[in-house]
């Protein structure tokens, strides 16, 4: 079990790639702070975990762009558990449209989520990483690397957290905090297809399975072994680096259409 003992907090562990990873370190022996907008969802998550010889896990209902919720989330995962070993900021949302019908809303609230959040929770919680020679994790998309139509608010933020992951790994190397990304390819979630109806769903996962050469989507649990490898003491040397997982989709020279 390569994270036995360790403490991480997982954001937007109520469905999709967040709980995967948070299934997946419960099985490498974790001690979890789960945390999420969708309590029943949490729960299953929770119970889920308990199941993969996690006892530990630590529910936190609430929205991670409320500073005083993000507090909450530090400060109560510390009483418990007495250290925090990791974080993991995976909590995001993808409003999809081109520019000419975004609007100031949209923009507003994927910043808030996608950059504002993980930034000043990073903030909140690096000091007890400091104590504990811990580390971050990022979730990104492989998005910043190749065209995704009608994304570029969305990959515009993640590429925000490229950038937030590469230059916080230089600041607190010296302090031994490690600081990496996983940039995944296409893994259905919810927060995609919740804007579609079923037909665009369907079109959407043909499209994006098209365009990755291994031919098939990834699962949750697929890019949850890949977070928890970085937040181990394998990748002990590993620091600063943007890690795609994409199946090979951006090995693609044209952009990702339909």
């Amino acid at each position: 079990m390569a994270l036995r003992g360790k403490v991480a907090i997982i954001t937007g562990s109520s469905s999709g790639i967040g709980a995967g990873i948070a299934v997946v370190f419960a099985k490498e022996g974790a001690k979890l702070s789960l945390t999420g907008r969708n309590q029943k969802n949490l729960e299953e998550v929770a119970k889920n975990c308990k199941t993969k010889c996690s006892d530990d896990v630590l529910i936190n209902v609430g929205d991670v762009t409320d500073a005083a919720f993000r507090k909450t989330l530090v400060e109560t995962t510390k009483k418990k558990f007495g250290k925090i070993d990791i974080l993991v900021n995976n909590a995001g949302i993808a409003m999809l449209s081109p520019l000419r019908a975004a609007t100031k809303e949209q923009y507003d609230k994927t910043m808030a989520v996608n950059v504002e959040a993980p930034v000043f929770l990073t903030q909140l919680v690096l000091p007890y990483l400091i104590e504990t020679k811990g580390c971050v994790v990022n979730i990104s998309t492989c998005g910043t690397s190749t065209i995704v139509p009608n994304g570029g608010i969305y990959i515009m933020t993640k590429a925000a957290v490229d950038t937030f992951t590469r230059f916080l790994a230089q600041e607190v190397a010296s302090q031994g905090v490690r600081v990496n990304a996983v940039k995944p390819g296409y893994v259905p979630s919810p927060i995609l297809s919740g804007q579609l109806n079923k037909e665009e769903s369907a079109m959407m996962d043909k499209t994006m399975i098209k365009a990755t050469p291994i031919g098939r989507a990834a699962t949750a649990e697929e890019i949850g072994h890949i977070v928890a490898f970085l937040a181990s003491e394998k990748a002990a040397f590993i620091t600063g680096e943007c890690i795609l997982a994409d199946g090979g989709m951006t090995m693609t020279t044209p952009p990702i259409s339909a």
